[in-house]
C-alpha cells in the first residue's frame, strides 16, 4: 500500500477517536449528512448502482447512500481505526457496506468499478491531482464524481489537526476545484455553495468544546489522551487554540474569505 502523505496521515489520527466522535459526530466534514444528501440527490443515481465513498471516515455517508438511496456501497479510508469503527457502526445499523483500509492514492478497486465516487472534504488532505486521477480510474465511463470541499481566497493559518477537521489544510482557491476535476477527466455538471455548512460545524464544535476540554483534562492525567487531541484542544505554542482558530475562521467565513463548494461531475468518455 502507498504510504499516505503527511497531511492525510495527520488527519487520519483523529478518525475513530471516540472523543472526536463525541464532538463532531459520525460525519466529520462540514454540513454533515445534509450536504451528503444533497450531493447524492443531485447525482440522480438509479437504485443498486455501485458507488464508492472515498475517505469515508466513520462511514456515515456510506450508510446514508445505502439506506436512503438504495445504492450498493463500498467505502475506504486510510485510517485503520476509522475503518474498524465504521464497520461496527454499519453492523449495528444493519448496513451491508463493504469497508477497506486504503489511501486515495492507491485504491484497491478495478478500473471503472463504480457508477459514482464520493469524496467529501478529503482531497484537501492528500496529493490532490494524483488522488483525482485515481478516482477517475475507478469511475465507470459516464460515471459520476461527487465532491465537497473548502475554498479559501487566502491561506488560513491553523494548527494541525484542527486545520484538517475544518478542511482548511490546502484549501482550494475559488474555481481551482472545478479546474482540477476537469483536468482529471471529468466534466462538471453542477456546482453550488455550501458555505453555511462550515458555520454549522463551527457551531457544533464550539457548543461541545467545554465538555470535551473537561474530559480531556481528566483523561490526560491518566495518560489516556493522544498527543493530537491534546494539541487540538490545548494551547499551541503560538497561543492559537481551538477557540481562537474557530473565531478567526468564523470571521473569515462571514467576510467571504472562506467558502465550501459542492459539485457533481461526469466522467468524460475516451
Amino acid at each position: 500500500m502507498t504510504v499516505p502523505p503527511p497531511l492525510e496521515a495527520c488527519c487520519a489520527v483523529l478518525y475513530g477517536d471516540p472523543l472526536v466522535e463525541l464532538v463532531a459526530g459520525e460525519s466529520l466534514h462540514p454540513g454533515g449528512l445534509e450536504v451528503s444528501r444533497r450531493l447524492l440527490a443531485a447525482a440522480r443515481l438509479a437504485a443498486r448502482k455501485h458507488v464508492l465513498d472515498a475517505g469515508c471516515g466513520l462511514g456515515a455517508t456510506a450508510r446514508l447512500a445505502e439506506r436512503e438511496f438504495g445504492l450498493s456501497v463500498d467505502a475506504c479510508d486510510v485510517s485503520a481505526d476509522a475503518i474498524r469503527r465504521a464497520t461496527t457502526l454499519a453492523q449495528d445499523a444493519g448496513a451491508s457496506v463493504r469497508f477497506a483500509e486504503a489511501s486515495l492514492l492507491e485504491l484497491p478497486y478495478s478500473e471503472g468499478a463504480f457508477a459514482a465516487v464520493i469524496a467529501e472534504c478529503v482531497l484537501s488532505t492528500t496529493s490532490r491531482a494524483e488522488a483525482l486521477r485515481e478516482l477517475r480510474r475507478v469511475t465507470a465511463s459516464d460515471g459520476m464524481l461527487l465532491v465537497s470541499d473548502v475554498t479559501s481566497i487566502e491561506q488560513v493559518v491553523a494548527p494541525e489537526p484542527l486545520a484538517s477537521v475544518l478542511c482548511l489544510t490546502q484549501a482550494w482557491r475559488p474555481g481551482e476545484l472545478e479546474d482540477e476535476v476537469g483536468a482529471a477527466g471529468f466534466v462538471v455538471e453542477r456546482s453550488w455553495d455550501e458555505a453555511s455548512a462550515v458555520s454549522d460545524l463551527i457551531d457544533r464544535l464550539e457548543t461541545r468544546t467545554s465538555l470535551l476540554a473537561t474530559v480531556l483534562r481528566d483523561a490526560g492525567r491518566s495518560g489516556g489522551v493522544s498527543p493530537a487531541l491534546r494539541d487540538l484542544f490545548g494551547h499551541q505554542q503560538d497561543g492559537r487554540n481551538l477557540s481562537t482558530v474557530l473565531a478567526e475562521t468564523r470571521r473569515l467565513l462571514h467576510e467571504g474569505q472562506i467558502g465550501y463548494t459542492a459539485l457533481v461531475a461526469r466522467a468524460r468518455s475516451g
